[in-house]
Formats: C-alpha cells, structure tokens, sequence
C-alpha cells in the first residue's frame, strides 16, 4: 500500500513540476517585435499595402497627434507605444501567426544615425515619392557599445532627409 502511495506522490509531483515549466516557458516567450505585448497586430496581404498607409498623409496627420505623449527619457519601445506602431504579418487571414512579420509607425519615413550616440526618427510622409518630413524624434545614448537610447526632444523643424535607396 505504501508503495502506490509513494507513486501517487511521485506522480503528482511530475504533474506538478510539467504544469509549472509550461507555465513558466509561456511567461518568458515574448514577442520580439511586441515585448511589452501593448502593440496591436494585424494581418495583410502585402508588406506594400500597410507601409503605403504607414507613409500616406493620413499616417503622419495621425502621428502628429501621437507625438505628444512622447516625452524626454523615453525609451524605443515607449516611443513605439506611445506611438500606437502596429506589428503586421503578411499572408492570409486563417494563417495569422504564419509568415514575415514587421512594425510599422505611422508616418516614419526613415531612422538615421548621424553620429554614433545620436539617433535621429524622421516622421512625414511620401507625396508621390517626394518624401515630406515634418518633425523628427531625437534619441542619444551614453555609450556607443549599447542599445540604450533615450529620447533626447522633438525637432518640429528638421532640415535633414531620409537618404536615398543605395546611399
């Protein structure tokens, strides 16, 4: 009798420890794209589609408004919260975890590195491939080795494009 009891317990105690790991390797599986998991996600057909509506007038206009929650000291990833990006697959409908996944920020045209400790985010939009830039999010970091950028200010002026395809 002892012994069932003894198998019980070594049963309950492996049903235990498979049910804790699962539990455990859940929590510690983050999207890479949505660490925070605060983005919305959403399906399309084509890549082009969404980054046309990302780069469209209506995209910037949305931006402008957004940009106001973005304040000095964020982070990338408050930024693109605060931002609303989205994280899009492509493929079809009934297949949504399948597939090339990217994010998209309404109305950012490009990010650009002048200098090794300053990012620069340069936000507008794409008027029949003259691109329009409007404002632009400054980043810096402390050391170069390191990806911790932080949000230095908002230029509402920029001068500065996106460089060209091949540059």
């Amino acid at each position: 009798m002892e012994e069932r009891g003894g198998n019980r317990v070594a049963m309950w105690r492996r049903a235990c420890l498979l049910v804790l790991a699962s539990t455990l390797t859940g929590c510690f599986m983050r999207d890479p794209l949505d660490p925070r998991g605060q983005l919305d996600h959403r399906v399309v057909t084509q890549f082009d589609d969404a980054e046309r509506i990302t780069r469209s007038r209506q995209g910037f206009e949305r931006a402008r408004q957004r940009v106001t929650a973005v304040q000095p000291g964020m982070t990338p990833a408050d930024i693109e919260t605060a931002m609303q990006a989205i994280v899009v697959t492509e493929g079809q409908s009934d297949k949504a975890d399948e597939g090339p996944r990217r994010k998209f920020i309404d109305g950012l045209l490009c990010v650009r590195n002048p200098m090794p400790l300053h990012q620069r985010w340069l936000f507008g939009y794409d008027e029949g491939g003259v691109e329009l830039v409007g404002f632009a999010i400054e980043l810096e970091r402390d050391n170069p080795e390191k990806e911790k950028w932080v949000v230095r200010g908002i230029d509402r002026a920029p001068t500065d494009d996106c460089p060209e395809p091949g540059d």
